[in-house]
């Protein structure tokens, strides 16, 4: 054999061997540990993040706790028996920057309790899942949780699902939910794809303007008039609504299936704002697959047609529409997405009031 190709061999071999012991030492293949922590499930930890930068506050440190399981909330801590209903979401149910005091979690268990009902809540809000992720954590992650049985489960969703247009969508395929195989474990239990994906969303975050950081509202211009591109309309009509739907489906079969109550909340951001009527939405002109054009009322326009595919899927009762309250304002909101303490509080109120409404846990 010729030198130079056993070289090449010789470094090939070593390179597999490497990528072996990488995927058996932090991968999921034969740690369920390791394989919530590649799908960003973060247990038994607790961390101070310094929060002075993303918005005014008089105790500028926080503290961000998940339990043994996984979970965020103080009173169910390690305690999942407790748990009367389970928040699914991303990064706007987990609440990152937020002291484990002030989530929105936290002002809803603490307005059940004003009003006499001893109503747990806990918070199983995963940075940057969209609703394929959360099918993902009632597969592998919720099934692991000993003692489980909220009453009610609240899926908080619709912005993360915003983004995933065309190329996405094909990830997004609800068959690869159902279908599984070798890709479908790989992308599970991999930790060279657990690191690709973090990767891509922090690139995805970043282009899009959803990761967290501090936005001067008063630098924001608004406008009446609507920027959105026919097209892109088309898409969501065709492709992402089906996908979307069927996602919700999946959801409330999952809660059903373990006799929790599915409630869907639909969020909603400063892109836009609603007053006496009259949608404002941000100035600027942002794009989707780099081309599909869209401004701040467009944005409304196709976020209000994934909170119309949760009410046709799951029923008007079943749907708490947050997204077009007319008295958010730029105190609720650090960025574009993400609440304030201020504003996680008034979340937290409404979700009360709207529950109420709908005679849950009465």
């Amino acid at each position: 054999m010729p030198k130079k190709l056993k070289l090449i061999l010789i470094n090939l071999l070593v390179l597999v061997i490497g990528i072996l012991i990488i995927e058996l030492s932090f991968g999921g293949w034969l740690s369920s540990s390791n394989q919530l922590s590649n799908l960003g499930i973060i247990k038994d930890a607790k961390f101070e993040f310094e929060v002075g930068d993303l918005y005014m506050t008089k105790t500028p440190t926080i503290t961000y706790t998940r339990d043994a399981y996984g979970l965020r909330g103080i009173a169910t801590f390690n305690q999942p028996e407790k748990i009367d209903i389970l928040t699914v979401g991303g990064s706007t149910t987990d609440q990152r920057y937020l002291d484990d005091s002030q989530t929105w979690q936290e002002a809803l268990q603490r307005e059940f309790q004003k009003n006499g009902k001893d109503i747990y809540v806990s918070n199983a809000g995963v940075d940057g899942q969209s609703t394929y992720g959360h099918l993902k954590s009632t597969e592998i992650w919720f099934p692991k949780i000993e003692n489980l049985q909220p009453k009610v489960i609240l899926y908080y969703v619709g912005i993360n699902d915003f983004y995933r247009v065309n190329s996405d969508a094909k990830y997004d395929d609800i068959q690869q939910v159902n279908s599984g195989g070798f890709k479908q474990k790989i992308k599970d239990n991999s930790a060279l794809y657990s690191v690709y994906r973090k990767l891509r969303g922090m690139q995805q975050a970043t282009k899009f303007e959803v990761g967290h950081r501090n936005i001067d509202f008063s630098r924001v211009h608004y406008t009446k008039e609507e920027i959105l591109n026919e097209k892109l309309l088309e898409i969501y009509d065709e492709t992402n609504l089906k996908a979307f739907k069927t996602r919700i489906q999946k959801l409330i079969d999952y809660a059903k299936g373990i006799n929790a109550i599915p409630i869907f909340v639909t969020q909603p951001t400063m892109h836009y704002k609603i007053r006496n009527g009259v949608i404002f939405g941000t100035e600027s002109t942002n794009y989707l697959e780099e081309k599909y054009a869209y401004n701040g009322v467009g944005y409304l326009t196709l976020l209000n047609k994934l909170n119309q595919a949760m009410k046709e899927v799951a029923g008007e009762a079943s749907v708490i529409d947050l997204t077009n309250d007319e008295d958010w304002n730029i105190m609720d909101f650090y960025d574009y997405f993400h609440n304030t303490p201020t504003g996680a509080k008034k979340v937290g109120q409404k979700m009360y009031e709207k529950l109420f409404q709908l005679g849950v846990l009465k």
